[in-house]
């Protein structure tokens, strides 16, 4: 990550401060966004989606020890890298905002260049310790083994849909990895905005490798989320195939028997298993519920949803 790529939002309630801030940590090369309250902060970091969130330990209302807590509580944003702005040097102040998940903390009258080395630490950790798949930073397995389980063992309904690439093996070998990766990407993209555009704001998106992704929302939202990606997909995916190709509307590429044959672009097959009419027992449950319907989404042509339709 170099520092041009890097988003930093900053929370803090005087403007004084707040501009004094941004100016600092824009002379270091990142991008600096502002937020005046815990509840302005959360209504932007999924929008930001920064990097890393720097925010001032007192404030009226929900002070900064508080918006921590609220962040690293959400499964999404459990990997946010938070770093404490303080005035005080205290000893019970800085072990206050470590038991909250605070990464570090920054002491208001410090000397630019150690805040800059302290931003920078914190960055290296985060990259070197984030269950994370590389490609697009979404939580990997570990997370969204630990989400799900934590909503088996809760009394909420939800929903949790398993989202796979149809055909993009054949994209892949078609246009390159490089290509294969602007469409995970562009995937990837597609569906955390239309959780943001029609979902919870507690609601989860995880990677779970290659072209498989999973999402968790809820029994109300799913069905308006999933038609919205689908939507995207069919109207948004030829972008990514060139001029040729589009005008034909498929590729030529060879298949796993190495028989050369013509492709339909790359779709979305999403599965969809709900606690709202059954309840749900444990991951491995989940997980053959989602291979059974992927296989039924599969078999329709384009872009498809299914629900999982059994009851208790």
């Amino acid at each position: 990550m170099t520092p041009e790529n890097i988003k930093i939002l900053i929370v803090d309630d005087e403007d004084d401060q707040l501009a004094l801030f941004e100016a600092i940590i824009s002379s270091f090369g990142y991008e600096v966004f502002l937020a005046q309250s815990a509840d302005e902060a959360l209504d932007k970091i999924p929008i930001i989606k920064p990097n890393l969130v720097l925010m001032d330990k007192k404030m009226p209302g929900t002070d900064g020890i508080e918006l921590c807590s609220m962040i690293k509580n959400m499964p999404k944003y459990v990997n946010l890298p938070v770093i404490m702005l303080t005035s005080s040097d205290a000893l019970n102040d800085k072990l206050e905002s470590f038991d909250e998940g605070v990464d570090d903390y920054i002491i208001k009258d410090m000397d630019h260049q150690e805040i800059n080395i302290r931003i920078q630490a914190v960055l290296r950790r985060y990259k070197q310790n984030l269950d994370s798949n590389p490609l697009t930073y979404l939580p990997g397995n570990n997370i969204i083994h630990k989400t799900i389980q934590r909503l088996i063992d809760s009394d909420v309904h939800f929903s949790i849909v398993y989202a796979d690439l149809d055909n993009f093996k054949a994209y892949n070998d078609q246009y390159g990895f490089a290509k294969g990766d602007e469409m995970i990407l562009f995937v990837a993209e597609q569906i955390e905005n239309t959780i943001h555009e029609h979902g919870n704001f507690e609601d989860f998106l995880g990677h779970v490798g290659g072209d498989d992704f999973i999402f968790i929302t809820t029994p109300d939202k799913v069905t308006n989320i999933c038609k919205s990606i689908l939507w995207k997909m069919e109207n948004k995916i030829s972008s990514l195939y060139s001029d040729e190709d589009q005008k034909r509307g498929f590729i030529i590429s060879k298949d796993r028997q190495d028989i050369v044959r013509k492709f339909s672009f790359v779709s979305l097959s999403l599965a969809i298993i709900s606690n709202e009419d059954r309840k749900l027992y444990s991951i491995a449950e989940i997980s053959k519920i989602s291979g059974e319907l992927k296989k039924l989404a599969k078999s329709k042509p384009g872009n498809s949803y299914v629900f999982d339709k059994r009851k208790n």
